[in-house]
């Protein structure tokens, strides 16, 4: 920018659409500018030629001539399969940027505002420099009227929205206020019906086959407007309007919208709530619903649509930030593909905005230009190409520059720069997972995984088969019983999971082992995800251990975790229950006897945390009784660790067995906490899939009978 880009003007100032299009107007205006700025038509681009190639183009010369003194036989070359008809689309990509809509700004003395007018103008110069412009076609710049307004909004907001174009700045911060998150100017309403006329205006281009595509970069933004009032930055719900505009005025029934802005769009998701025709898709951060705009309700991944609308929209909720290109190409593998080549819809319209970007200060995510280009790319495949971008949030002014120009290269069908690894964190995958079970009640392209059983059907959780097997198979094999607690409150889940040897209160060796019920390899029929029973297998890992420790001459009360969380949410309650039932058993079942044999304590997997913070709670009578500790973590797992007062009692008694590959052997040259044990290697590396029971491998399990003589 140059200076007078920054330059308060002191008188009022008129600017027109004959305003160059690289022409940067102050960052703030006199608030004496005239109120309405009003616009003048512009004259209509030229040169919209439908494009159709010619036969050089094609490299279709048609059959060839003999030459002099060659034969004169002709060999005749089979013609190419013509169409009926000529599409006569154009290959251009369009676009609309009227730097007007800059005019809408806060005068409410808040210069650091997000919602910067420099936003478009950022993006339109990366264009230009980058050469797209000239290969691109730029479309008329115009107003949306009244009646288009009202595709979506109330007549009432449609007013109150018109009207602040008369109001002083008292008034206007009083209208601003009464809204969530909004700054209100002058010429706020004019900026706002161009932001949707100029959309409206390239979607019809698109539609009629004037342009291939295109991209809107508009302002202000529109996602969180709803039919009856302003939110979020957003006046006009631009979006919106333009999905109804092309069911109306172009008779495209079907509509998709993606709206990959961090924020939920709130209100694109309210206009077609019950609508069987438009699908709305959020790909947003959620944060348990603290995340802008706040609705837990709303923004969830159960919110599908109401009445004939059900299943029609989908919300894919990212419970934090941190969420990158790993993270958003597979939301689009897994969900967004399969949906909407299933819906086959007639027109793409992309709330684009860019707050998700690496750089990004209020979405705090790490999506590359790159993957927007990806994005942008896979979308392009549907529709016969109709897509249309247009500009949501997107705060970095640097990060919307540069990913709104990886979109547009993509749309002119420039290489997109190659990703690295698509790793997916384990926070996504189960996110994906939890979509895909609310999601796949309504689409045959995602495999059920939801359970929906017929009223009066006997449902029976597959881990009361399993507790079955396991009471009878220690019984059978260990003459083993169910402990009896008397605590109800842990439910038939933990009730169930805990067995003893006969002679519990005999003076033999005790072990205490806590650990995951087993590896399951599963087996579903395709289409309908039935388990077929004689394909599925569980894999005992624990049952060496129990035989080993029983057959050796010890005692053991044996604790199954009755199942794996599934979030970092899920794991602290989980915890919490098994740490109070290991205290329960301490106290009832161990304590009598400890002064008169020797205890061991053994953890796997998941059962690790719960062991250790039993130890924490216990760590007097843990010091006194228990003669050794084994932890075994699972895969690349945080190894847990005790007290600092525990500390160096665990450091002589423990053996804490972790994989050869563990990122705990990256810090193998810097000093060790004494808190987390003693740390050995497996000999082994982590398995390819993190939460699998692990175990000891069998030339290691001579650590079983080394606790004896600890």
């Amino acid at each position: 920018m140059t200076d007078a880009d920054t330059t308060e003007p002191t008188n009022t100032t008129i600017v027109t659409d004959a305003v160059a299009d690289n022409a940067d107007p102050p960052a703030t205006i006199a608030t004496a500018a005239a109120p309405g700025l009003s616009p003048s038509p512009q004259s209509a681009e030229n040169g919209l030629s439908p494009g159709a190639p010619t036969a050089s183009e094609t490299g279709d010369d048609g059959p060839s001539t003999p030459m002099s003194g060659q034969s004169a036989v002709v060999t005749t070359v089979t013609p190419r399969p013509q169409p009926d008809t000529i599409d006569g689309r154009s290959t251009k990509t369009g676009y609309v940027y009227d730097v007007r809509m800059r005019f809408h700004q806060n005068i409410h003395g808040d210069n650091d505002h997000p919602e910067d007018p420099r936003r478009i103008w950022k993006i339109y110069e990366a264009l230009k420099n980058a050469g797209c412009l000239t290969r691109m076609v730029k479309l008329p710049s115009r107003e949306a009227t009244p009646a288009e307004l009202g595709l979506v909004h109330t007549a009432e907001h449609i007013q109150t929205i018109t009207d602040t174009a008369k109001m002083d700045r008292e008034q206007l911060l009083d209208v601003a206020n009464s809204y969530n998150s909004i700054y209100l100017s002058a010429e706020s309403a004019i900026c706002a019906r161009l932001s949707c006329g100029n959309l409206l205006e390239l979607c019809s281009a698109v539609a009629t086959g004037k342009v291939l595509n295109g991209v809107a970069i508009v302002r202000p933004p529109g996602h969180h407007a709803e039919p009856d009032e302003a939110g979020g930055f957003c006046l006009f719900n631009n979006v919106a309007i333009a999905a109804r505009f092309l069911q109306k005025e172009h008779g495209l029934k079907k509509i998709f919208i993606l709206d990959w802005d961090v924020h939920h769009g709130n209100g694109t998701q309210k206009a077609f709530l019950d609508d069987p025709d438009v699908v709305y898709c959020s790909i947003h951060r959620y944060d348990d619903g603290t995340f802008y705009p706040g609705d837990p309700v709303a923004a969830a991944l159960d919110m599908v649509g109401v009445g004939k609308g059900r299943g029609k929209n989908i919300n894919i909720p990212w419970p934090c930030s941190g969420m990158g290109d790993a993270e958003y190409i597979y939301a689009f593998h897994k969900i967004i593909m399969p949906i909407v080549y299933e819906f086959a819809p007639d027109f793409v319209l992309v709330s684009a905005g860019f707050d998700a970007a690496a750089g990004d200060h209020i979405g705090e995510n790490l999506v590359s230009p790159a993957a927007y280009g990806h994005m942008t790319h896979m979308l392009k495949s549907l529709a016969g190409g109709k897509i249309v971008l247009a500009l949501e949030g997107g705060y970095n002014l640097e990060s919307i520059a540069v990913s709104g120009l990886a979109c547009t290269k993509a749309l002119l069908s420039d290489p997109i720069p190659a990703l690295g690894s698509i790793i997916p964190n384990p926070v996504c995958i189960q996110t994906i997972h939890e979509v895909l079970e609310v999601q796949s009640r309504y689409w045959k392209s995602i495999t059920p995984t939801f359970i929906d059983p017929t009223e009066g059907w006997n449902v029976v959780e597959l881990s009361k088969v399993l507790g079955v097997y396991r009471s009878d198979f220690l019984y059978k094999e260990h003459r083993m019983l169910k402990l009896p607690l008397s605590n109800a409150s842990y439910g038939t889940d933990f009730l169930d999971n805990v067995h003893c040897t006969q002679q519990l209160y005999s003076t033999k060796p005790l072990y205490i082992f806590i650990h995951n019920v087993g590896e399951f390899r599963a087996r579903t029929m395709g289409a309908n995800n039935i388990l077929r029973p004689d394909k599925s297998k569980m894999i005992d890992t624990v049952a060496q251990y129990v035989e080993r420790i029983v057959q050796s001459g010890n005692e053991l009360i044996d604790i199954v975790v009755p199942y794996q969380p599934a979030t970092e949410d899920d794991k602290e309650p989980l915890k919490d229950k098994l740490t109070e039932l290991l205290c329960d058993i301490w106290d009832n079942f161990v304590y009598m006897t400890g002064d008169t044999r020797r205890i061991v304590l053994l953890a796997t997997g998941f059962g690790c945390y719960s062991m250790i913070s039993f130890m924490n709670e216990r760590q007097k009578d843990v010091a006194r009784y228990v003669s050794c500790a084994v932890v075994v973590p699972g895969g690349d797992e945080t190894v847990p660790m005790v007290t600092k007062r525990l500390a160096n009692w665990y450091m002589d008694h423990s053996f804490v067995v972790v994989a050869d590959d563990h990122p705990v052997w990256e810090r193998v040259n810097q000093k060790m906490s004494n808190r987390t044990g003693n740390i050995v290697r497996s000999g082994k590396n982590h398995r390819p899939f993190p939460y699998m029971t692990p175990c000891l491998p069998l030339k290691d399990m001579e650590l079983i009978d080394q606790c004896m003589l600890s």
